[in-house]
C-alpha cells in the first residue's frame, strides 16, 4: 500500500530535476561576444556544468537507493538502512560538490551561490531526517512509519530543488547562466 505514495514521491523528486534542466535550459540566441564577455561565460559554463552533474550524480544514486524500497513485500529492517545509509553517502557527496562549486563568475553570482549553499544545507537535512526515521526502526512493524516519513522528506527535498532553481533563474537577471545551463551537456541528462 505504501509503495505507490513512495514511488509518487520518488518521481516528483525527479521531477524537480527536469525542471531544473527545463527552466534553465534553452537557446540563446545572441552572438555578439567580447573577449571578457567569453571568459566569464566559460568561467559560468564550468560552473554550470559542475552543478548539473552533481545533481545527475545524487538523482542517480538516490533512485538506486531507493529501489528496494519499492517492493514491500522484501522489505526488512537490513534493506531499509541499507537504502537510509546509500542516500546519506549521496548526499554528502551532493553537498561536498555544491559547497565546492563556489560563485558563478556572473554578476549576481554571490546570490546564486548563497543559494546553492542553503539547497546544499537542505538536502542534508532532510537525509539526516531520513537517517533518524530508519535508526527508529526497531522491528518490521515499525517501517511503514519510517515509509511515510521517507516519502514526505523526499517529496520536501524535491521541493528544495524547485525553490533553488526559481532562485538561480531570478538571480540570472542578465541570462547568462541560462545560456551555460543550456551549453552545458550534463544540464541534459537531468531531462
Amino acid at each position: 500500500m505504501k509503495k505507490p505514495t513512495l514511488t509518487l514521491a520518488l518521481a516528483a523528486c525527479c521531477a524537480s530535476f527536469a525542471l531544473l534542466a527545463a527552466g534553465c535550459g534553452g537557446e540563446d540566441e545572441s552572438s555578439s561576444q567580447t573577449t571578457t564577455e567569453a571568459s566569464t561565460e566559460a568561467s559560468t559554463d564550468e560552473w554550470a556544468d559542475g552543478f548539473c552533474s552533481a545533481l545527475t550524480t545524487w538523482k542517480n544514486d538516490l533512485e538506486d537507493a531507493a529501489e528496494p524500497l519499492t517492493d514491500l513485500s522484501s522489505l526488512s529492517e537490513e534493506s531499509l538502512q541499507q537504502a537510509a545509509d546509500d542516500a546519506k553517502a549521496a548526499t554528502e557527496t551532493l553537498t561536498d560538490s555544491l559547497n565546492g562549486l563556489g560563485r558563478p563568475d556572473i554578476s549576481s553570482g554571490e546570490q546564486i551561490r548563497s543559494s546553492v549553499q542553503d539547497l546544499a544545507t537542505d538536502v542534508e537535512n532532510g537525509a539526516n531526517e531520513i537517517e533518524a526515521a530508519v535508526e527508529g526502526v526497531a522491528s518490521v512493524a515499525d517501517i511503514p512509519s519510517a515509509i511515510d516519513t521517507i516519502t514526505t522528506t523526499v517529496t520536501d527535498m524535491g521541493t528544495e530543488v524547485e525553490g533553488a532553481v526559481q532562485t538561480l533563474e531570478d538571480a540570472d537577471v542578465s541570462g547568462e547562466l541560462k545560456t551555460a545551463f543550456a551549453a552545458a551537456d550534463s544540464c541534459g541528462a537531468l531531462h
